[in-house]
């Protein structure tokens, strides 16, 4: 039996790190990038993420990758980590003949729903993301590609440990957003 292939983009973070240590000893074969081996601010991001995608033939695509920011010289940096590697990915497979099933999981926030005065960027990037996702389906108009979103709260990583401080209440551990990730596609695409 052929191992399913999973592409995660951002492995490295909180969030991947328990995604790979979930799915390490299941029957997938991952490939993992980072931005070390994938940097989301170059100029030739767009062009590696397709070749990226077209080299590896994958089953399952999973983008993790994420930054805050909290003043306007973030912008930039936001929105190419937050909502460019989507779309992307979107593209690529707009223009791709299919001979498989592909799972797209889009990892959101409920930020989108309301900014706040630390993350009024990233909030705004998951609101674009979501819209992305919405369109995405009428724009792919291909039933090869099955798109999900999953708009997490409050996930108790490394990025997130700067806004929550001791107010910990309403945050989800890694875990228990990864585990929620992978019961996606344990049910099969």
């Amino acid at each position: 039996m052929t191992k399913k292939k999973i592409i995660i983009f951002g492995y490295s973070g909180g969030l991947g790190k328990s995604i790979v240590k979930i799915l390490k000893n299941r029957p997938y074969e991952l490939i993992l990038y980072n931005r070390k081996k994938l940097n989301f601010y170059s100029k030739k991001a767009k062009e590696q993420i397709h070749q990226i995608l077209k080299k590896n033939n994958a089953d399952i695509i999973i983008n993790v990758s994420g930054v805050l920011g909290d003043n306007f010289d973030d912008y930039k940096k936001i929105f190419d980590v937050n909502l460019m590697p989507n779309w992307e990915i979107i593209k690529f497979y707009k223009k791709t003949k299919l001979r498989k099933k592909v799972l797209f999981i889009f990892i959101g926030s409920s930020a989108y729903k309301s900014g706040r005065k630390n993350y009024i960027l990233y909030a705004s990037s998951k609101a674009a993301l979501n819209n992305l996702y919405q369109g995405a389906k009428e724009y792919l108009n291909n039933k090869s590609v099955k798109l999900k979103l999953i708009n997490f709260g409050k996930i108790y990583t490394p990025m997130i440990k700067k806004i929550v401080r001791q107010n910990t209440a309403n945050v989800i551990s890694p875990t228990v957003a990864a585990l929620r990730i992978c019961k996606i596609f344990d049910k099969g695409i």
